[in-house]
């Protein structure tokens, strides 16, 4: 259900062919890459992976420089649509990838690279102006010529800035020299010290003592701090003007070549990614093995391109999990476009072990339910409904599967708000004129009238409605979780693991059934459990009245005490066989040893706490459902209370009020309902354990590729 049969290929061919296979390989739509264990590279193929990868890492520095999106943002496509940007490269031979890389890739590398250069050099150069300007604009009041004050032959003269809380301690450092400070500003000051040359090291010695800078300025300006300023402010002028207009020269670059740097970017990682995949081929001198995995069905076309060669294939069975490669194939999802979108609900748990069951085409079915239920409302669900039209009318193939998802679950939310007479937690009739549409009641008189209102009373949630709920919310849960078991049933069966079978699944299942229609009895004793056994009033099965059962009421009466009888009688059954079906397993070598006490006391733990418990916490869970549907409901209510005032007002608050409530009731549901399948749902069955197929790089079906199309002008 879900997931394609896969079979294993090997492909032996002389290594002088490898060029050629790699082509074949490109031209084929699903190929899974499986490198053996072997520290033996392909000297081709070794090559071309540090030649292309040398260009990607180029190509994604100036990306990184450039601030350039290898995909649009969702708010861009929100706003401005999705524009397709992929451009075809044509290629004769699969080497041409390479040439094609460097041939074109390297004149935009080479010219992207000088002008970042230059335009990193300049302000550096910018950077340091400015530091030495602002050590100047200190001095700049002063009327010091640092030339001369170099030019003194028997006496040292030092000027540096220091914090001016040391200048005390600096002074008392220096008994026989001159010393002068000047404050520069709150922190800092400008002290001067004229000492013998002989001394000079003195100097140096203190003033690192004190972290404190010497001061020059650079031998290309005036020496006198006054003209230096000048000189700086001009230069720096200068320099940021030509900043300004390197930097609008690269941004014209930018606009004219960003479609090539995206499309080589790509076509190098495409190159690279696909020699690291296949580059380890086998310890023979003279010829080359490449490993991996097909769909089976597509075994013909396989064939037919690698007809020149040497090809083994192996198929592997969903069914024998005990074949070696069953452990390591790949898992290729094969859903309706319709239930494709929901596979990432599915991911969310991991993908899906080989031959185990895809809930994907399952979850397509109960999420938009369980979703629509949460937030029923018709407002609302109309609303969920055009945003996801909206996003898949923007046809970026990112949103798609989310598009696809709203707008199911709003038709959903839709029947619930019909269900319950509710638009924007206004009654239905009063939105929807009923003289227009005098032959559909139910729009005036709801099936479930939810929401209960009176003349000068506010608004409040029906009790009756709500108990109406609960119970479809648990009918949906133990429905949901009985698929969920029966699933696992089937795994076992199909994958011939009928100790497991026997000893566990099944008799879980026997469990959650008796506790199921014991729970349905306790509900129809009024929770009063010394009736359990003893009442003869009718079972509620199903909380089905005889209003629903109409003439077959008389086949599904039976007493409390009967099916109270039966359902502990399959609880213990199923209770009796979890505990001793494993120590009878090791007793007959059917299982590994063990400790047969201690592993009847971890199965009674296990099966009497966790499963039974479980069960309760799991059907339980279920609630949320109807439980959100109040919430939900409830804020609306509360929102309304704005048409009460002014119009002006009115009408704007209810119109924020409502997108604020869609955006937090929609995360919130959204959330919940992940919840239901990922925790209540998949744990009964789902292990996600699986290993995704990955489609080859250059590949016609590879989805990474969104800036480039490899089209090939000959086929072999």
């Amino acid at each position: 259900m879900g997931v394609s049969k896969i079979t294993k290929v090997s492909i032996v061919l002389p290594r002088s062919h490898m060029p050629n296979a790699m082509e074949q390989l490109s031209k084929f739509d699903y190929f899974h890459a499986a490198q053996p264990n072997s520290s033996t590279y392909d000297e081709t193929l070794t090559d071309y992976s540090k030649r292309s990868f040398k260009i990607y890492i180029q190509i994604l520095d100036i990306i990184k420089e450039l601030e350039l999106k290898l995909t649009p943002g969702v708010m861009d496509v929100l706003k401005s649509g999705y524009k397709e940007s992929s451009k075809t490269i044509e290629l004769d031979r699969w080497v041409d990838m390479i040439k094609t890389l460097e041939t074109n890739a390297s004149p935009i590398i080479d010219t992207f690279d000088n002008k970042l250069k230059e335009l990193h050099n300049l302000n550096e150069e910018i950077s340091k102006n400015e530091a030495n300007l602002e050590a100047i604009k200190l001095l700049s009041e002063y009327s010091i010529d640092l030339d001369k004050i170099n030019q003194f032959s028997l006496f040292t003269i030092n000027l540096s800035i220091c914090n001016t809380k040391d200048i005390p301690e600096i002074e008392r450092s220096f008994d026989n020299a001159i010393f002068a400070s000047s404050t520069l500003s709150s922190d800092k000051s400008l002290i001067l010290i004229a000492i013998q040359k002989s001394d000079t090291d003195n100097i140096d010695k203190v003033l690192r003592l004190y972290e404190s800078e010497s001061f020059t300025i650079s031998e290309e300006l005036p020496q006198n701090p006054v003209e230096a300023n000048n000189h700086l402010q001009k230069t720096l002028k200068e320099q940021k003007d030509l900043v300004k207009s390197l930097d609008d020269e690269i941004q014209s670059l930018c606009k004219q070549n960003e479609s090539d740097i995206l499309s080589y970017f790509e076509l190098s990682r495409t190159l690279y990614d696909s020699c690291e995949l296949v580059k380890r081929t086998g310890e023979l001198k003279y010829f080359a093995v490449i490993n991996g995995f097909i769909p089976t069905n597509l075994k013909s076309i396989f064939d037919n391109l690698f007809a020149s060669w040497i090809v083994i294939y192996e198929d592997i069975s969903k069914y024998n999990h005990h074949d070696p490669n069953h452990k390591d194939a790949p898992i290729l999802m094969n859903n309706l476009p319709i239930t494709k979108s929901f596979k990432s609900v599915t991911l969310n748990q991991g993908s899906p072990r080989y031959g185990e069951v895809d809930p994907t085409s399952l979850i397509a079915l109960s999420f938009p339910i369980f979703y629509g239920m949460m937030f029923g409302d018709v407002g609302h669900g109309l609303v969920l409904l055009l945003f996801g039209l909206f996003l898949l009318y923007r046809k970026a193939p990112f949103l798609k599967s989310w598009g696809q998802m709203f707008s199911i679950s709003g038709i959903v939310a839709i029947f619930f708000g019909v269900l319950i007479g509710e638009a924007f937690g206004i009654e239905l009739h009063k939105v929807i004129p009923i003289e227009s549409i005098a032959h559909l009641d139910f729009i005036e008189h709801p099936i479930i009238h939810f929401i209960h209102r009176s003349e000068g009373h506010l608004a409040s949630i029906e009790i009756s409605a709500l108990r109406t709920f609960l119970k479809i919310s648990l009918l949906m849960g133990i429905l949901h979780l009985t698929v969920g078991n029966l699933i696992s049933i089937y795994n076992d069966v199909k994958n011939r693991e009928y100790d497991e079978l026997i000893v566990e699944t099944f008799p879980v299942f026997v469990m959650f059934v008796g506790f199921v229609f014991l729970m349905f009895s306790f509900i129809g004793t009024e929770f009063k459990i010394d009736q359990l056994f003893i009442s003869q009033r009718e079972a509620p099965l199903f909380f089905i009245t005889e209003r629903f059962l109409s003439g077959f009421t008389s086949y599904l009466t039976i007493p409390i005490a009967t099916l109270s009888l039966y359902s502990t009688s399959l609880l213990l059954a199923g209770f009796f066989v979890l505990v001793f079906g494993k120590p009878v397993l090791i007793i007959t070598g059917r299982a590994p040893k063990e400790s047969i006490p201690m592993t009847m006391l971890v199965q009674v733990i296990d099966g009497g706490i966790e499963k039974i418990a479980g069960s309760l916490s799991n059907i339980l869970s279920y609630t949320r459902l109807a439980v959100l549907l109040t919430v939900h409901s409830s804020l609306l209510i509360v929102v309304n209370l704005a048409l009460d005032l002014p119009l002006f007002i009115a009408v704007p608050m209810f119109i924020l009020l409502n997108v604020i409530v869609i955006l937090l009731e929609g995360m919130i549901v959204y959330i919940q309902n992940l919840r239901l399948h990922l925790y209540e749902w998949f744990s009964k069955f789902y292990s996600g354990s699986g290993s995704a197929f990955k489609v080859f790089p250059s590949s016609p079906n590879n989805d990474i590729n969104s800036h480039i199309k490899l089209k090939w002008k000959h086929s072999n």
